[in-house]
């Protein structure tokens, strides 16, 4: 049963780190399209009139700045998808260790009954 405790005690940390990696994918979300906000409108150039909303998105998308930000949004994001499985499988097993010992929990008593109004 000790056993099961610390197991348990493991799939509340990765729930606890699942939502971690959550918070930090949505702050990473949003400091990307801060960035390329930024970048758009301080790229813009009102002046010429041949700079047109797809060319100006085009240089915004290769801006240095634009391109750090979105490698962390998407370290981000890997890392919560990988803390999901690894959550998802603890689940599993959570589910699977709990059957198993209802299970064996549910046969001692049979046993016990067995023996006691046995011959």
């Amino acid at each position: 049963m000790s056993l099961y405790r610390e197991f348990m005690a493991w799939v509340s940390y990765s729930q606890s780190e699942l939502v971690m990696a959550e918070i930090d994918e949505e702050k990473q979300s949003h400091k990307c399209r801060l960035s390329e906000s930024t970048v758009l409108i301080g790229q813009w150039n009102s002046a010429d009139k041949a700079d047109r909303v797809t060319l100006a998105k085009a240089r915004r998308d290769v801006d240095p700045i634009v391109v750090a930000q979105q490698e962390a949004y998407q370290t981000a994001r890997a890392y919560r998808k990988l803390v999901e499985t690894m959550f998802a499988s603890c689940e599993r097993g959570a589910q699977l260790l709990s059957r198993e010992l209802s299970r064996r929990i549910g046969l001692h008593g049979k046993d016990v009954r067995m023996q006691r109004f046995g011959a």
